[in-house]
């Protein structure tokens, strides 16, 4: 506001201010170092900072060599150890299997050795009735067949047989026939004496008869 626009008479507080001059306006220039020195530790720290960041991980990786060495290491020897522990397994397997094949040649000796003495079995002997009365019937259509065949039971020890033909279409095999039960062992020696397969019982006869076809004459 200008001293022509002020309103009021001029008292002693007016001139106090009109005399006062501004204070601490200006401030004293400050030294170089201060501006500067922010700077200057930036450039310092810089690489010590760097150098410590570079051991830091030239000892790292050294320690994860060392600790990859180490473990692998220690694989290795496991690996090994349980090989060798495997190995020892086996062989100690392969004794023991040969221990149980010598015992179990050993016991299939003891039980060869064992069986001669156990009792053998022997079936009783067959007493044949060679004085039973046998009939030899040729149906083969080959003259003389029925004679051949009683002589060679006669050659054999039957001592009563004898020989005739036979007309009837059945069997149509040779067949030896038998009365009884008590007849059987004998009906089949003279089949076997004879090279015939079929035995039968035909109740309606009272001795052995033999029927001759053409399968078992020539």
């Amino acid at each position: 506001m200008a001293s022509d626009d002020y309103p009021y008479p001029e008292d002693e507080f007016d001139r106090r201010g009109r005399e006062r001059s501004p204070q601490a306006v200006h401030r004293a220039p400050r030294p170089w170092w201060a501006v500067w020195w922010p700077l200057i530790a930036v450039v310092i720290a810089a690489p010590v900072l760097a150098i410590v960041l570079v051991n830091i991980a030239t000892n790292g990786g050294d320690s994860s060599a060392s600790t990859t060495t180490s473990q692998e290491s220690v694989a290795t020897e496991s690996a090994e150890g349980e090989a060798t522990e495997g190995t020892d397994d086996a062989e100690a397997e392969q004794g023991e299997q040969t221990d149980g094949e010598a015992g179990e040649g050993e016991a299939t000796e003891a039980e060869t050795t064992a069986e001669p003495t156990e009792e053998e079995t022997t079936e009783p002997e067959v007493t044949l009735d060679f004085a039973l009365p046998v009939r030899v019937l040729n149906g083969s259509g080959v003259a003389g067949a029925a004679g051949a065949s009683q002589e060679q039971l006669v050659a054999a020890g039957w001592t009563n047989v004898t020989a005739g033909n036979y007309e009837s279409a059945q069997p149509q095999v040779s067949t030896v026939f038998y009365a009884n039960a008590e007849m059987l062992e004998e009906a089949e020696a003279i089949a076997a004496e004879l090279g015939i397969g079929p035995v039968s019982e035909l109740t309606s006869i009272t001795d052995i008869a033999v029927v001759l076809r053409a399968d078992t004459v020539g």
